[in-house]
């Protein structure tokens, strides 16, 4: 093999490597703190898919570059110094990946500082920029490009390296769930099931409603129920609201610790304490005689809490985890993901996408499916909708909207108003409706609100039904919904057995 070929094959490797950066450092450098949000490790398939990959575009790229030079033609080898500098694009994009797991700056927050349309005025200036500097100095550019490649191709025997390390190294003992509570006999005499529907805001339900949005089923609820319009959430973020849902205190900060440890910081405590160790909703209900199960999204709960009969988990949907598990499925979707990032593909709906999808279907299935089970008085139910990504488009009714990272959210709530009305007739259907208090409300507003109209409001929506309950009822004093917890303990312990009670609780509280 002549000088130039061993050279162009060193570059091709080095390029390919590259070019699954974000891949490489979500499979090898994660931390601890980011095993909490983990259903498992990244194991010996993703490990072997990825090095498969490299090897697969290091062949293409470097057949590329023989077939170039043998031609002996300068139009063509000039065309392909172009599409090699064009190309660069995608292990620069994977570099843009990685430095948002520094800064938030490379994520959803520059929309935040330079709005939808300072982002496109953006884009497309470094577009521009950069074709023009392809146009007049590609030489230049691919020369030096090509010796950056070769001086970095040392990466690659580190990459391999530890990813063989890594899948002999293999354990995924530590992501196993507790234990189940055991099972209290007989049915319950009172039944609750709690619903969280994440980032549903209230004034883009309620106040400032997207003129086309039709939403039937949350506001045939409003009318018929216990409905708070001042109610504030437990926290900013579901990291930080769940917590206080589940323990009834306000929660200042987490530190996620390992994958079956959160570290909670009470406000005013000035110290962390470990969230497994703290009473929560579930131990609480059990003690009082009533089976609990979780249905649950982001948190790891069936991992960490204690006090649950039942207990299913779904990871929040990311590109390190949306590319499937097994080899077959993990070589096509990783060499997928390099064009695409979470909300945004070329193909349409990224696998990001896809994957919330899927896991919006599973906990709506399974979330029915318990709150339809006799067998248990407490069920918490956690809707990974209408937080992002979304892939539900209300015009068809179908999962095919794409690649709309913010203005999605008036689609998830549409799809939020399906849910609650399949929800809810299936409950008719199994004659559980009428007899149980349901509570549907957020954990927080929509963060990127004010890029989709200019606006915010610090309130969620809480609209609890009790059980029997006939006409509906509305409440306008402000109060934190970290209450809850010991709302609905009230409502099993039949301390509260209607809407007067209800308000009552409230006023007493504020």
């Amino acid at each position: 093999m002549c000088y130039a070929s061993r050279r162009d094959a060193l570059i091709a490797v080095s390029l390919a490597n590259l070019c699954y950066l974000r891949v490489w450092t979500e499979l090898l450098t994660y931390r601890r703190w980011d095993t909490y949000l983990m259903k498992l490790p990244p194991g010996p398939p993703a490990m072997l898919a990825a090095m498969t990959n490299v090897l697969l575009l290091a062949v293409l790229f470097w057949g590329a570059a023989t077939l170039a030079r043998r031609s002996g033609s300068k139009r063509i080898w000039t065309v392909a110094e172009c599409g090699f500098l064009i190309f660069l694009i995608v292990p620069l994009n994977a570099l843009r990946a990685v430095l948002s797991r520094i800064s938030d700056l490379f994520k959803s927050t520059l929309f935040e500082v330079l709005g939808i349309r300072g982002v496109l005025i953006a884009g497309v200036s470094l577009i521009l920029a950069g074709a023009l500097g392809i146009l007049f100095f590609h030489r230049r550019m691919a020369a030096a490009a090509a010796t950056a490649l070769a001086m970095l191709s040392p990466f690659c025997a580190v990459t391999f390296g530890q990813a063989i390390w890594k899948s002999i190294q293999y354990d995924a003992a530590g992501f196993a769930a507790r234990p189940a509570a055991t099972l209290v006999p007989g049915a319950p005499e009172r039944r609750v099931v709690w619903i969280v529907a994440d980032e549903w805001d209230y004034r883009l339900t309620f106040v400032d409603r997207d003129a086309s949005l039709r939403l039937p089923e949350i506001d045939g609820l409003r009318g018929r129920t216990f409905f708070a319009d001042h109610a504030r959430p437990p926290g900013p973020e579901t990291s930080i609201s769940i917590p206080a849902y589940f323990t009834g205190r306000p929660v200042k900060g987490v530190v996620y610790d390992g994958p079956s440890e959160l570290q909670v910081e009470f406000s005013g405590t000035g110290k962390l304490a470990p969230w497994s160790k703290e009473p929560n909703v579930f131990t609480r209900a059990h003690d009082l005689g009533f089976n609990t199960a979780a249905v649950e999204w982001f948190h790891p709960t069936c991992r960490v809490l204690s006090g649950l009969a039942s207990c299913e988990w779904w990871q929040i949907a990311l590109q390190a985890n949306s590319m499937g598990h097994s080899f077959g499925e993990l070589v096509p979707d990783q060499a997928r993901s390099l064009f695409e990032t979470s909300l945004l593909s070329v193909f349409g709906q990224s696998l990001g996408v896809e994957s919330h999808i899927a896991t919006y279907r599973a906990i709506l299935r399974d979330g029915i499916q318990t709150a339809n089970n006799a067998r248990y008085g407490f069920t918490f139910i956690h809707l990974p909708i209408p937080h992002a990504p979304h892939g539900y488009d209300r015009r068809t009714g179908q999962f095919e909207l794409r690649n709309s990272p913010i203005r999605g959210y008036v689609d998830s709530l549409a799809l939020l108003d399906v849910a609650v009305g399949e929800l809810r007739r299936e409950m008719i259907k199994a004659g559980t409706w009428d007899g149980t208090t349901v509570l549907i409300t957020s954990d927080h507003p929509y963060r990127e609100a004010e890029v989709l109209d200019g606006k915010s409001d610090p309130r969620i929506p809480w609209i609890l039904k009790m059980a029997h309950q006939r006409e509906g009822v509305v409440y306008s004093r402000s109060f934190n919904a970290v209450l809850t917890q010991d709302l609905l303990l009230g409502v099993l312990r039949g301390e509260l057995a209607n809407a007067s009670d209800v308000g009552r609780w409230l006023d007493c509280r504020n």
